[in-house]
């Protein structure tokens, strides 16, 4: 069936694509010429998630619990499990993985494509991000241009592009913060409160997850080079 959530995926991608194209055609002036550069604003930056498909990398859920076994209970018998709410999360697991595990939960594909867990980067609102920089302006000019390798900023999400027609506030990701829920929980806490809100369109999400990955991958020098 990948090839139905491709279709699904690609279908609504166009019709976001045509709708903005439309709006955009009808405000120009009579008498414009094409060649003109694309409009900014006429950019696609999140499109609404097909809900009966697997998770997709860069998708935005909601209200996701991340279960621990405490650190005081490990030298007990009983294990304590504590409970980590997560009001937004953005899924960091690759596409192929996260749709040959979904096929292979349905019969489709060998048990050995499944995936124990979903990666995830924890969220909070951009404001409570931009409150617990460290002071500077230089930082924050950095951060809220999406220049600074350590963070991630999303503008808010509007109601159409949100499932449950609510939209999101603008978020903020520190790639330091991530997680994992395993996979079939993460399905399951679906029917439980949480919720797949949106995800990010190509290539926003490209962008996004060479972004994460360029962090994860930095290297420290012990110093720049000299160049006289």
């Amino acid at each position: 069936m990948s090839w139905l959530h491709h279709t699904a995926r690609w279908l609504g991608n166009e019709l976001l694509h045509f709708a903005k194209k439309q709006s955009t055609d009808s405000a120009q002036p009579e008498g414009a010429q094409g060649g003109v550069a694309p409009d900014p604003a006429s950019a696609v930056i999140y499109i609404l998630p097909v809900t009966t498909g697997p998770f997709r990398q860069g998708e935005i859920l909601t209200d996701v619990v991340q279960r621990r076994r405490s650190f005081q209970s490990l030298a007990l018998e009983v294990a304590e499990l504590e409970e980590i709410n997560h009001p937004y999360c953005v899924i960091a697991t690759q596409d192929c993985d996260l749709e040959q595990d979904h096929d292979a939960r349905h019969g489709e594909a060998a048990a050995d494509k499944m995936i124990p867990n979903v990666l995830l980067l924890q969220a909070v609102t951009a404001e409570e991000l931009i409150a617990g920089l460290p002071r500077g302006k230089d930082i924050l000019k950095r951060v809220v241009s999406n220049r600074d390798d350590r963070y991630q900023v999303l503008e808010p999400i509007e109601t159409v592009c949100d499932t449950v027609g609510q939209g999101l506030p603008a978020l903020g990701i520190d790639f330091k913060r991530c997680f994992t829920v395993p996979t079939d929980e993460l399905y399951a806490q679906l029917s439980s409160g949480a919720r797949r809100r949106t995800q990010l369109n190509s290539n926003y999400l490209e962008h996004f997850n060479q972004r994460f990955t360029g962090h994860l991958s930095r290297v420290a020098l012990l110093r720049e080079h000299r160049v006289p």
